[in-house]
């Protein structure tokens, strides 16, 4: 059964995306298409501060990400590099979207590499991934 607490924090962080993740895109489209790396800049900004709004969201309400939540977030992040990759490989983009992909990449990376380092430490973070074979493989 769902808590009102649970409630509560789906709608700050559904808030939180709102605003900064409309800006950020909104941000970044225009820089893109008026050829602006600033403008784009304050985009790519506004949807890493909406990362770290939806980090102190998660810890005001005691919580980590939900699996939803993870999912939703590494499926986006492997769109956007897929887009990005066809689009950069198919077509002549200008150099202004080119730096603006690779700093919003670079950076998505960057902030989610740091979440995970800081909330497992780097020993931590690698055995979350790397799990001993069940056989006994590599005694």
């Amino acid at each position: 059964m769902v808590t009102d607490r649970q409630i509560e924090r789906g709608i700050a962080v559904f808030s939180n995306w709102a605003v900064f993740g409309a800006a950020g895109l909104g941000f970044i489209m225009d820089g893109i298409q008026q050829r602006m790396v600033a403008l784009s800049l304050v985009g790519i900004a506004a949807v890493i501060v909406g990362f770290v709004g939806h980090l102190i969201v998660n810890s005001y309400f005691h919580e980590t990400f939900s699996r939803g939540e993870a999912a939703l977030g590494l499926a986006t992040l492997g769109a956007i590099v897929a887009i990005f990759v066809v689009s950069w490989l198919t077509t002549q983009l200008s150099r202004e979207t080119v730096i603006t992909g690779i700093t919003l990449i670079g950076g998505l990376l960057t902030a989610g590499g740091a979440y995970i380092a800081t909330r497992f430490g780097l020993r931590g973070a690698f055995s979350r991934f790397h799990k001993p074979s069940p056989r006994g493989a590599g005694k």
